[in-house]
């Protein structure tokens, strides 16, 4: 029984046979050396490209937000930690993970590091992964198409047929 190379096929107790199609690979990461601090992302996945767009647009908003908030006003402490919980969110979704409660277990998303916000510097080195991890499956499925492709694009289509 060949479905295709990905599709994993097993027996199950009751005579019916699963079938997982899904092809999602998360990949495992540890952050910052910490046994305790894993992540999983599915590197393969192209809409992050929306979410990040989506994210980026809501986490700059509440920047804004914090900015303009009045230093002396009496809520300002749980206006921070909303704040903080909505950013929290905002990265979770542009990964589809919980990534927030392992990469900024401590402080909040709006702390700064090294002239950026603990947003940016979690998202931009995450990011890196994606960028890379797609560029190289996009290589293989270039290598896998071009063996099926060559034979109509190195000119030998079409020779020997006269019109």
């Amino acid at each position: 029984m060949a479905l295709t190379d990905s599709a994993k096929v097993n027996e199950v107790q009751d005579n019916i046979i699963d079938i997982n199609l899904e092809g999602v690979n998360r990949t495992k990461f540890r952050i910052n050396g910490d046994s305790n601090a894993i992540i999983e992302l599915n590197l393969s996945d192209l809409s992050i490209v929306d979410r990040l767009d989506k994210g980026m647009e809501k986490l700059e908003k509440e920047m804004t937000e914090i900015a303009n908030m009045p230093s002396d006003a009496d809520d300002l402490s749980d206006l921070l930690k909303q704040a903080d919980t909505r950013m929290r969110e905002y990265v979770d979704y542009i990964f589809d993970y919980p990534v927030s409660d392992v990469c900024a277990r401590y402080g909040t998303m709006y702390d700064p590091k090294d002239g950026k916000f603990r947003y940016e510097v979690i998202i931009e080195g995450l990011i890196k992964l994606y960028a890379n991890n797609i560029s190289d499956e996009y290589n293989k499925l270039k290598e896998r198409t071009k063996k099926y492709t060559d034979k109509y694009t190195s000119g030998k289509a079409g020779k020997g047929k006269k019109k």
